[in-house]
């Protein structure tokens, strides 16, 4: 196969919305998200990473220095960026709990400890002409926030997010493209 630079993908712009679990789906790359995802605001420059992973046994034989079989005992899927802006989606959505107003000013209450967050997520990004959508129809924030309070840098609020096991039978995730490419 020759190789072609009108495959390779930039991604120059994008955006990260999440939703309650219980959003309709979005079912294209071109229709605007129903109205219960909400964007969570600037993302940092490094933009997103999706990391899909297995975890997998080897099983070994006395006659072959080489695994004669493996067996995959789980998957995970997951995205990770850092949120540039402090505002009331991205702190509930990074750090779970409920931001509300308290007279004149906003009061953040952490949740319980055995909340899990379980909510759906939407990364989108775009180069030229080209669009997709990454859909998880359920996943949790599954690392630690960090954020670094400083005078010289921006106070990001860094999540990975995991999909999990939606219990519909359906897909772990969705990719949706207008991207030609992958049609051949």
């Amino acid at each position: 196969m020759p190789t072609n630079a009108n495959l390779v993908v930039v991604a120059s712009n994008g955006k990260v919305s999440v939703g309650p679990t219980a959003t309709p789906a979005p079912t294209n790359v071109a229709s605007a998200l129903n109205a219960g995802f909400l964007e969570v605001g600037f993302i940092s420059e490094e933009g997103a990473t999706f990391t899909e992973s297995k975890d997998i046994t080897d099983i070994n034989a006395w006659q072959s220095f080489y695994p004669i079989r493996k067996i995959v005992n789980a998957r995970s899927v997951q995205v990770s960026f850092a949120m540039r802006e402090f505002n009331k989606r991205a702190i509930e959505f990074a750090l779970g709990g409920t931001v509300a107003k308290v007279a004149s000013e906003w009061t953040y209450t952490p949740p319980s400890p055995t909340a899990t967050g379980i909510v759906s997520l939407v990364v989108e990004w775009f180069d030229g002409t080209k669009s997709y959508r990454l859909y998880f129809p359920t996943g949790i924030v599954s690392e630690a926030v960090e954020s670094t309070l400083t005078r010289t840098a921006a106070a990001d609020l860094p999540v990975t997010f995991a999909a999990t096991d939606p219990g519909t039978g359906g897909s772990i995730y969705t990719l949706f493209t207008n991207d030609v490419a992958f049609s051949s």
